[in-house]
């Protein structure tokens, strides 16, 4: 119940945070996506389970205030979350490099996804000016978000399953 609470708290931080503040601070025309770091890292940290459920959530939240469709986003960020916790299986999640790859890899993604969809099948094909003007400048901000929230988010779920394990060992 604690760990649902947290969840609902982290991601709802995350969206004030991207869609107000770093809204308010914009650099160079472009916002960190918070929720797709949280998305990720939590599918890194504890698997497909929590990264689809905090995925789901967190697009379900961005459709809910600024999609066109219900679903457009909560699969992009559901599909994000399971692929991060797959990969988890395969590697360590104390490693810095690792959530540092996964933000590039997973932001590319996101942003060929938003174009292909919300853009290329619109007919507006100009991607050379997407790739510049927002897919480029996101990567290299969300990366280094990630880079300052990675290890504070890890040690934060370290320390939930420390209690978790405390009050389980109580009923024993």
């Amino acid at each position: 119940m604690k760990r649902a609470v947290y969840y609902i708290l982290l991601i709802l931080a995350a969206f004030m945070l991207q869609n107000n503040v770093f809204q308010a601070i914009r650099w160079i025309d472009v916002t960190p996506n918070l929720l797709l770091i949280i998305t990720f890292c939590y599918g890194f940290i504890r698997g497909p389970v929590d990264g689809m459920l905090i995925g789901f959530f967190s697009g379900l939240l961005s459709d809910l205030f600024f999609g066109t469709t219900i679903g457009f986003y909560a699969l992009v960020y559901t599909i994000i979350g399971f692929t991060n916790g797959e990969v988890s299986r395969i590697f360590y999640t104390d490693f810095i490099d690792m959530p540092i790859v996964l933000c590039l890899i997973n932001d590319l993604a996101y942003s060929l996804y938003v174009y292909v969809f919300s853009f290329l099948l619109k007919g507006v094909t100009n991607f050379v000016f997407y790739l510049k003007g927002v897919i480029l400048p996101e990567m290299i901000y969300t990366m280094l978000i990630t880079f300052i929230v990675y290890k504070p988010l890890r040690n934060l779920n370290g320390r939930l399953e420390e209690r978790e394990k405390r009050s389980a060992q109580k009923f024993v």
